[in-house]
């Protein structure tokens, strides 16, 4: 039996101004192993956050949160030339939209993350793609997420995390969507490869010691 590698901590950043996310990335960075670029400070400051993040994190890895729809080549070029190590797709956008995203990560060695956050049923959608490849290129990730919008009424995205977890040869797996520091034991009984936390994070009083508390929480678990 495989022992379970220790979950990697995300941080998403979902600034609207760069400066906001590059002073709290600052303060997180020694707690955390992925910076995520957030949809919504990609779409304010441009993919150029990216480069911006890596610039001043060589050491860690960078997260391209585009949610792309179409044009998944074109995309994921474009944030793997602004240094980006992982990019997210819509899991439910076009077959031939995910494989293009493939074929860009095979020729610009990013790493693709379907982002099942639109599915109705996530396992149904991941079990329709998760064979998709171009060449030797797979889909890297699969996430479990719950958007914004919908926390209100389901803060963490547990339900849909068991169904997905029973796929058979299913990707390495994420989870995300208000998912709070004393969410993380009930987590981990899962297979996960990233755990994400945004506001959970940036929008404690004291985001380093959130970070921390976090990353400590992960690291006890598994000894």
């Amino acid at each position: 039996m495989v022992k379970q590698q220790i979950p990697r901590l995300q941080v998403a950043l979902d600034f609207e101004n760069l400066d906001d996310a590059l002073a709290i990335a600052k303060e997180v960075a020694p707690f955390v192993d992925i910076l995520e670029a957030g949809t919504p400070l990609i779409k304010s400051e441009g993919v150029r956050v990216v480069q911006r993040l890596k610039e001043a994190h060589p050491n860690k890895l960078v997260c391209a949160d585009l949610k792309t729809a179409d044009a998944g080549y074109l995309e994921v070029r474009m944030a793997a030339r602004a240094k980006a190590d992982i990019v997210t797709i819509l899991a439910d956008a076009y077959d031939i939209t995910i494989k293009e995203a493939l074929r860009a990560a095979h020729e610009f060695d990013v790493e693709i993350i379907v982002d099942l956050i639109m599915s109705r049923i996530p396992s149904k959608r991941l079990a329709e793609i998760i064979n998709l490849n171009y060449k030797d290129t797979k889909i890297h990730y699969a996430l479990v997420h719950s958007g914004l919008d919908r926390q209100a009424s389901r803060r963490a995205p547990l339900s849909e995390l068991e169904s997905i977890a029973r796929i058979q040869n299913h990707p390495r797996l994420a989870v995300a969507g208000g998912i709070r520091v004393t969410d993380i034991s009930q987590l981990l009984a899962y297979p996960l490869n990233i755990i994400i936390v945004g506001g959970g994070i940036t929008r404690a009083e004291n985001p380093s010691d959130a970070a921390e508390k976090i990353q400590k929480d992960i690291i006890k678990y598994f000894k």
